[in-house]
């Protein structure tokens, strides 16, 4: 919701229809990831575009000649001048030839000032009709796990911090693709396929840790959903995209080098089903350790529970006593003093009648 709110204010702020697009193919790798988001600000005058080589020419976002929504995000390489009429030649940084078509200056749609690595997968996603559906029971799942889980027992100890440690890697791991830029395709799918292995290997941590931290399992799985669906799921197309070379252009029936964000399903292609089964393999084992691992602190089974109280810092449970101490004896009414039964009179011990 954060995204797509922030489309609308920053309509105004950049002053173009979609100021707030999505890479969806590789030609302009490394420069431009697969999955970026890209902000695409207006161009006062669409008829003195910086152009030149990587880096010297500007990004622009136009409509490719003779479509009327296939949007590229290509670099202006050289400007045309032709009888006062100006056109432009744009390439793809990871592309061998310049494109065909020169763009006139009434395509183009603004310049890239800025991208966010990768996070642009979710707002992908979403747009095929199973990406949509398995965000939905992602989040039925958290709203209503209370109703299938056993009753929340008593806690104690304090919340520690540093357990929030593990759900920082994915946001690092993000961040380096943008301030540790690569020079070739190779480099960077050697990278991504690193750091987003790693980023998925301390989730699974993470999705342990969290449950037993969390006293209010309602925050800790609030908290759970958010890093799965923003952070999570994105890193999870990445290697699917790096594994499998099926961008996001090959999901769905639209061409084009960038969408914008919105709402809008998509109809898929036959691609898709195997992007969904590969971010599904390494999805649903978190989302089973996180769910037994709460089960099991509210069951109060061993070793959660300890492990519990030892993230907590709580003391941890006396330990229960076989033998309960016996209940002192009640000397019985026939019995004397000494404990001997004492013995019924006999006829002639039996006093006689005076």
């Amino acid at each position: 919701m954060i995204f797509f709110g922030g489309s609308y204010v920053l309509k105004g702020v950049l002053g173009t229809e979609y100021p707030m697009m999505v890479v969806v193919s590789q030609s302009m790798v490394p420069t431009l990831g697969v999955g970026d988001y890209i902000l695409v600000a207006k161009i006062p005058d669409a008829e003195q575009i910086t152009v030149g080589s990587n880096p010297d020419g500007e990004i622009i976002v136009f409509l490719k000649p003779g479509s009327t929504d296939e949007y590229i995000v290509h670099r202006a390489i050289r400007r045309n001048s032709v009888d006062g009429s100006v056109s432009y030649v744009t390439k793809g940084d990871n592309n061998l030839f310049a494109d065909g078509t020169p763009v006139p200056p009434e395509n183009v749609m603004g310049k890239v000032i800025g991208n966010i690595p990768i996070v642009g997968y979710f707002s992908l996603f979403i747009k095929t009709m199973r990406g949509f559906g398995l965000v939905i029971g992602f989040m039925a799942l958290t709203f209503f796990i209370d109703y299938v889980l056993p009753a929340k027992r008593p806690g104690a100890g304090r919340f520690p911090v540093l357990s929030l440690a593990p759900l920082l890697v994915a946001p690092l791991v993000a961040a380096s693709f943008w301030f540790i830029p690569s020079k070739t395709q190779l480099e960077s799918q050697s990278m991504h396929l690193a750091l987003d292995s790693l980023s998925i290997i301390v989730w699974y941590l993470a999705c342990l840790v969290i449950p037993l931290a969390f006293h209010d399992d309602d925050s800790g799985a609030m908290l759970w959903l958010y890093h799965l669906v923003l952070m999570m799921l994105p890193i999870a197309c990445d290697v699917t995209w790096w594994t499998s070379n099926i961008t996001p252009s090959m999901w769905w029936y639209q061409s084009g080098g960038t969408v914008s964000v919105n709402w809008f399903l998509l109809t898929e292609q036959p691609n898709f089903g195997a992007v969904f089964d590969s971010v599904l393999r390494s999805l649903i084992p978190g989302v089973v350790i996180f769910v037994v691992t709460l089960y099991a602190k509210r069951k109060g089974w061993e070793p959660f529970a300890s492990w519990e109280r030892r993230l907590r810092g709580a003391p941890p449970e006396p330990p229960a006593e076989e033998h309960q101490a016996e209940a002192p004896a009640v000397p019985d009414a026939a019995q004397g003093s000494s404990g001997e039964p004492t013995p019924a009179p006999s006829d002639e011990q039996a006093p006689e009648n005076a």
